[in-house]
């Protein structure tokens, strides 16, 4: 049973690597799910044994993505050599590194952001919500250790989301150079933190 489940799953994580290269070549809206089958060398009636349909491909795609994300901020997190203030860098930048490899020579991946954005809604607000849990951490270790004072540390972490947005969502990540991000990104981040000490 165990080996059918890991079976299961390895073909899931297949079809959604397959069908998240197709998206970033072709598109959301021009790709079929016959076409996705295709890549993954099996019959359309067998990927919809693994998914019901396209948009639920597309909706496991984007989890992943943020899953990864996610997974890139508790590193920081949990980084012990690293003070709150070069957390809360390492977040904004090593975030935008992330999402501008994903986003930036796939243009086409847009229509998965605008689809997800506009149908599934749900799957964004609970990355926010995870997102936001993980920089409070950063800002009450920040709190903890004197580097910080901050009244409200989840309004707060509210706000910060609100003011890196444009280094952290991939809308911007095809209309800019990683160079001038980054050097954006560094210098609200600055601000932030000087804004933020004790």
């Amino acid at each position: 049973m165990k080996l059918a489940q890991e079976t299961t799953e390895a073909t899931k994580h297949d079809i959604l690597d397959k069908a998240f290269a197709r998206f970033g070549h072709y598109g959301f809206g021009k790709t079929t799910m016959a076409e996705i089958a295709k890549d993954c060398d099996m019959s359309a009636g067998n990927l919809y044994r693994y998914f019901e349909n396209k948009k639920e491909i597309g909706a496991g795609c984007a989890r992943r993505c943020m899953q990864q994300k996610l997974e890139l901020v508790r590193e920081i997190v949990r980084n012990k050599k690293l003070n709150p203030s070069k957390k809360l860098q390492r977040f904004t930048l090593d975030i935008l590194d992330y999402m501008h490899q994903q986003f930036a020579d796939q243009p086409a991946l847009m229509e998965l952001v605008d689809f997800i954005s506009r149908e599934r809604w749900d799957i964004v607000q609970q990355y926010m919500d995870q997102e936001r849990s993980l920089l409070s951490e950063i800002l009450s270790e920040g709190n903890r250790s004197g580097d910080f004072n901050i009244p409200d540390v989840l309004e707060t972490a509210k706000w910060i989301q609100a003011s890196l947005i444009k280094f952290i969502a991939p809308r911007y990540m095809d209309a800019f150079p990683l160079k001038e991000l980054r050097k954006e990104a560094s210098g609200v981040t600055a601000l932030l933190i000087e804004g933020l000490k004790a």
